[in-house]
Protein backbone atom coordinates (compact mmCIF):
# COMPACT_ATOMS: atom_id res chain seq x y z
CA UNK A 1 0.00 0.00 0.00
CA UNK A 2 2.64 2.53 1.04
CA UNK A 3 5.04 1.32 -1.64
CA UNK A 4 2.39 2.01 -4.29
CA UNK A 5 1.89 5.49 -2.84
CA UNK A 6 5.65 6.12 -2.89
CA UNK A 7 5.98 5.06 -6.53
CA UNK A 8 2.95 7.12 -7.51
CA UNK A 9 4.34 10.17 -5.69
CA UNK A 10 7.75 9.78 -7.35
CA UNK A 11 6.11 9.73 -10.80
CA UNK A 12 4.12 12.87 -10.01
CA UNK A 13 7.31 14.44 -8.64
CA UNK A 14 8.97 13.80 -12.00
CA UNK A 15 6.11 15.65 -13.70
CA UNK A 16 6.39 18.54 -11.25
CA UNK A 17 10.08 18.80 -12.08
CA UNK A 18 9.11 19.24 -15.71
CA UNK A 19 6.67 21.99 -14.75
CA UNK A 20 9.28 23.79 -12.63
CA UNK A 21 12.03 23.63 -15.25
CA UNK A 22 9.80 24.62 -18.17
CA UNK A 23 7.73 27.32 -16.49
CA UNK A 24 8.21 30.72 -18.16
CA UNK A 25 10.63 29.27 -20.73
CA UNK A 26 8.17 29.08 -23.63
CA UNK A 27 8.06 25.27 -23.48
CA UNK A 28 4.89 23.47 -22.45
CA UNK A 29 5.21 21.28 -19.32
CA UNK A 30 2.48 19.01 -20.73
CA UNK A 31 3.69 18.43 -24.28
CA UNK A 32 6.99 17.62 -25.87
CA UNK A 33 9.70 15.10 -25.07
CA UNK A 34 12.10 15.71 -22.22
CA UNK A 35 15.59 16.72 -23.33
CA UNK A 36 19.04 17.27 -21.89
CA UNK A 37 19.38 20.99 -21.22
CA UNK A 38 23.00 20.97 -22.42
CA UNK A 39 23.07 18.93 -25.64
CA UNK A 40 19.35 18.73 -26.45
CA UNK A 41 19.28 14.92 -26.60
CA UNK A 42 15.77 13.45 -26.30
CA UNK A 43 15.61 11.27 -23.21
CA UNK A 44 14.46 7.66 -23.43
CA UNK A 45 12.02 6.18 -20.92
CA UNK A 46 14.93 4.46 -19.15
CA UNK A 47 16.45 7.89 -18.52
CA UNK A 48 13.18 9.19 -17.07
CA UNK A 49 12.56 6.57 -14.36
CA UNK A 50 12.11 8.62 -11.17
CA UNK A 51 15.04 8.50 -8.71
CA UNK A 52 16.59 5.34 -10.20
CA UNK A 53 17.67 6.90 -13.50
CA UNK A 54 19.53 9.62 -11.60
CA UNK A 55 21.44 6.97 -9.65
CA UNK A 56 22.10 4.68 -12.63
CA UNK A 57 23.40 7.55 -14.79
CA UNK A 58 25.60 8.76 -11.92
CA UNK A 59 24.18 12.25 -12.25
CA UNK A 60 25.41 12.72 -15.81
CA UNK A 61 23.86 12.88 -19.27
CA UNK A 62 24.64 9.70 -21.19
CA UNK A 63 25.57 11.65 -24.34
CA UNK A 64 27.36 14.85 -23.35
CA UNK A 65 28.32 14.02 -19.77
CA UNK A 66 26.88 17.22 -18.31
CA UNK A 67 25.76 17.08 -14.70
CA UNK A 68 22.09 16.51 -13.91
CA UNK A 69 20.57 18.78 -11.27
CA UNK A 70 19.99 17.39 -7.78
CA UNK A 71 16.55 18.95 -8.01
CA UNK A 72 15.27 15.92 -9.94
CA UNK A 73 15.65 13.23 -7.26
CA UNK A 74 14.99 15.64 -4.37
CA UNK A 75 11.60 16.71 -5.75
CA UNK A 76 10.68 13.13 -6.65
CA UNK A 77 11.53 11.88 -3.16
CA UNK A 78 9.71 14.74 -1.43
CA UNK A 79 6.50 14.21 -3.42
CA UNK A 80 6.78 10.45 -2.87
CA UNK A 81 7.01 11.07 0.89
CA UNK A 82 4.03 13.43 0.65
CA UNK A 83 1.96 10.69 -1.02
CA UNK A 84 2.93 8.19 1.69
CA UNK A 85 2.07 10.61 4.50
CA UNK A 86 -1.33 11.42 3.02
CA UNK A 87 -1.99 7.76 2.35
CA UNK A 88 -1.23 6.99 5.98
CA UNK A 89 -3.39 9.84 7.28
CA UNK A 90 -6.49 8.90 5.32
CA UNK A 91 -6.20 5.11 5.02
CA UNK A 92 -6.08 4.73 8.81
CA UNK A 93 -9.49 6.42 9.03
CA UNK A 94 -11.17 3.90 6.73
CA UNK A 95 -12.29 0.54 8.16
CA UNK A 96 -11.65 -1.35 4.93
CA UNK A 97 -8.18 0.08 4.42
CA UNK A 98 -9.18 1.85 1.21
CA UNK A 99 -6.48 4.06 -0.27
CA UNK A 100 -6.42 6.83 -2.86
CA UNK A 101 -9.86 8.05 -1.78
CA UNK A 102 -11.34 11.45 -2.63
CA UNK A 103 -9.69 13.16 0.33
CA UNK A 104 -6.32 11.80 -0.72
CA UNK A 105 -6.70 13.11 -4.27
CA UNK A 106 -7.93 16.52 -3.15
CA UNK A 107 -5.21 17.19 -0.60
CA UNK A 108 -2.45 15.57 -2.63
CA UNK A 109 -3.24 17.86 -5.56
CA UNK A 110 -3.57 20.88 -3.25
CA UNK A 111 -0.21 20.25 -1.62
CA UNK A 112 1.43 19.61 -4.99
CA UNK A 113 0.31 23.07 -6.09
CA UNK A 114 1.64 24.47 -2.81
CA UNK A 115 4.92 22.64 -3.41
CA UNK A 116 5.23 24.26 -6.84
CA UNK A 117 4.84 27.68 -5.21
CA UNK A 118 7.50 26.94 -2.60
CA UNK A 119 9.96 25.31 -5.02
CA UNK A 120 9.63 28.10 -7.59
CA UNK A 121 10.10 30.70 -4.87
CA UNK A 122 13.16 28.83 -3.61
CA UNK A 123 14.73 28.84 -7.09
CA UNK A 124 13.67 32.26 -8.37
CA UNK A 125 12.73 34.21 -5.21
CA UNK A 126 9.26 35.04 -6.49
CA UNK A 127 5.75 33.73 -5.80
CA UNK A 128 4.51 32.50 -9.19
CA UNK A 129 0.96 33.80 -9.70
CA UNK A 130 -0.41 30.87 -11.71
CA UNK A 131 0.63 28.37 -9.04
CA UNK A 132 -0.70 30.70 -6.34
CA UNK A 133 -4.16 30.96 -7.92
CA UNK A 134 -4.41 27.19 -8.31
CA UNK A 135 -3.65 26.72 -4.63
CA UNK A 136 -6.01 29.58 -3.81
CA UNK A 137 -8.81 27.65 -5.50
CA UNK A 138 -8.11 24.64 -3.31
CA UNK A 139 -8.03 26.90 -0.24
CA UNK A 140 -11.47 28.32 -1.01
CA UNK A 141 -12.96 24.87 -1.65
CA UNK A 142 -11.41 23.54 1.56
CA UNK A 143 -12.78 26.33 3.74
CA UNK A 144 -16.26 26.01 2.19
CA UNK A 145 -16.24 22.24 2.76
CA UNK A 146 -14.99 22.68 6.32
CA UNK A 147 -17.77 25.13 7.17
CA UNK A 148 -20.45 23.00 5.49
CA UNK A 149 -19.47 20.15 7.79
CA UNK A 150 -20.15 22.24 10.90
CA UNK A 151 -23.29 23.81 9.33
CA UNK A 152 -22.17 27.36 10.05
CA UNK A 153 -19.57 29.86 8.93
CA UNK A 154 -16.80 30.72 11.34
CA UNK A 155 -16.04 34.38 10.79
CA UNK A 156 -12.84 33.95 12.79
CA UNK A 157 -11.44 32.03 9.80
CA UNK A 158 -11.66 35.01 7.46
CA UNK A 159 -10.78 37.55 10.17
CA UNK A 160 -7.63 35.63 11.08
CA UNK A 161 -6.69 35.33 7.39
CA UNK A 162 -7.17 39.06 6.84
CA UNK A 163 -5.19 39.89 9.98
CA UNK A 164 -2.28 37.67 8.97
CA UNK A 165 -2.37 39.08 5.43
CA UNK A 166 -2.30 42.64 6.79
CA UNK A 167 0.67 41.79 9.01
CA UNK A 168 2.69 40.47 6.05
CA UNK A 169 1.53 43.29 3.80
CA UNK A 170 2.74 45.90 6.30
CA UNK A 171 6.09 44.12 6.61
CA UNK A 172 6.43 44.37 2.84
CA UNK A 173 5.23 47.96 2.64
CA UNK A 174 7.27 49.35 5.56
CA UNK A 175 10.48 47.62 4.48
CA UNK A 176 9.97 48.37 0.77
CA UNK A 177 10.26 44.66 0.06
CA UNK A 178 13.43 44.05 2.09
CA UNK A 179 11.80 42.09 4.93
CA UNK A 180 9.05 40.34 3.02
CA UNK A 181 7.84 39.97 -0.56
CA UNK A 182 4.44 41.13 -1.77
CA UNK A 183 3.66 37.62 -2.97
CA UNK A 184 4.28 36.23 0.52
CA UNK A 185 1.31 38.24 1.80
CA UNK A 186 -0.95 36.67 -0.83
CA UNK A 187 0.38 33.19 -0.12
CA UNK A 188 -0.09 33.50 3.62
CA UNK A 189 -3.66 34.75 3.08
CA UNK A 190 -4.65 31.68 1.06
CA UNK A 191 -2.75 29.48 3.51
CA UNK A 192 -4.74 30.92 6.42
CA UNK A 193 -7.98 30.44 4.47
CA UNK A 194 -6.98 26.84 3.78
CA UNK A 195 -6.32 26.08 7.45
CA UNK A 196 -8.90 28.19 9.23
CA UNK A 197 -8.65 29.45 12.80
CA UNK A 198 -6.77 28.62 15.07
CA UNK A 199 -4.46 26.53 12.85
CA UNK A 200 -3.57 29.65 10.84
CA UNK A 201 -1.96 31.07 14.00
CA UNK A 202 0.22 27.99 14.37
CA UNK A 203 1.15 28.33 10.70
CA UNK A 204 2.11 31.98 11.23
CA UNK A 205 4.32 31.26 14.24
CA UNK A 206 5.73 28.09 12.71
CA UNK A 207 6.80 29.83 9.51
CA UNK A 208 8.93 32.32 11.47
CA UNK A 209 10.39 29.64 13.72
CA UNK A 210 11.31 27.44 10.76
CA UNK A 211 12.70 30.46 8.90
CA UNK A 212 14.79 31.50 11.90
CA UNK A 213 16.17 27.98 12.34
CA UNK A 214 16.99 27.71 8.64
CA UNK A 215 18.68 31.12 8.74
CA UNK A 216 20.89 30.16 11.68
CA UNK A 217 21.92 26.89 10.03
CA UNK A 218 22.61 28.71 6.76
CA UNK A 219 24.78 31.34 8.47
CA UNK A 220 26.79 28.67 10.25
CA UNK A 221 27.32 26.40 7.25
CA UNK A 222 27.87 29.01 4.52
CA UNK A 223 31.26 30.13 5.91
CA UNK A 224 30.61 33.79 5.22
CA UNK A 225 29.12 33.43 1.74
CA UNK A 226 25.69 34.24 3.18
CA UNK A 227 25.18 37.04 5.69
CA UNK A 228 22.24 38.29 7.74
CA UNK A 229 21.49 40.75 4.90
CA UNK A 230 21.23 38.02 2.24
CA UNK A 231 17.83 37.54 0.60
CA UNK A 232 16.12 34.28 1.58
CA UNK A 233 12.72 33.33 0.06
CA UNK A 234 10.02 32.98 2.72
CA UNK A 235 7.48 31.00 0.68
CA UNK A 236 9.00 27.58 1.51
CA UNK A 237 8.74 28.29 5.25
CA UNK A 238 5.06 29.20 4.90
CA UNK A 239 4.44 25.99 2.95
CA UNK A 240 6.24 23.79 5.48
CA UNK A 241 4.46 25.40 8.42
CA UNK A 242 1.09 25.05 6.68
CA UNK A 243 1.60 21.34 6.04
CA UNK A 244 2.72 20.67 9.61
CA UNK A 245 -0.24 22.60 11.04
CA UNK A 246 -2.67 20.77 8.76
CA UNK A 247 -1.18 17.29 9.26
CA UNK A 248 -1.16 17.60 13.05
CA UNK A 249 -4.37 19.65 13.17
CA UNK A 250 -6.09 17.48 15.78
CA UNK A 251 -3.19 17.71 18.20
CA UNK A 252 -2.68 21.45 17.69
CA UNK A 253 -6.39 22.22 18.03
CA UNK A 254 -6.51 20.23 21.27
CA UNK A 255 -3.44 22.13 22.52
CA UNK A 256 -5.06 25.48 21.67
CA UNK A 257 -8.30 24.59 23.45
CA UNK A 258 -6.41 23.25 26.46
CA UNK A 259 -4.42 26.47 26.83
CA UNK A 260 -7.19 28.99 26.23
CA UNK A 261 -10.24 27.16 27.47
Amino acid sequence: MYFSAFVFGAIIGSFLNSVLFRKNTGNSPLWGRSRCFSCGKKLSWLELVPILSFIIQKRRCGQCGSRISWQYPVVEILIAILAVLLNFKFSTRLPDGQVFNFQFWFYFTAFCSLFLIAAYDFRHKIIERHFLYIFGGFAVVNTVYRNIQISTYRYLDILAALGIFLFFYLLWRVSDGKWMGRGDADLVFFSAIFLGYPLSLFMLLGSFWIGALFGVVLLITSFGRITIKSEVPFGPFIAIALFIAWYFSDMLTFLYEFIYF
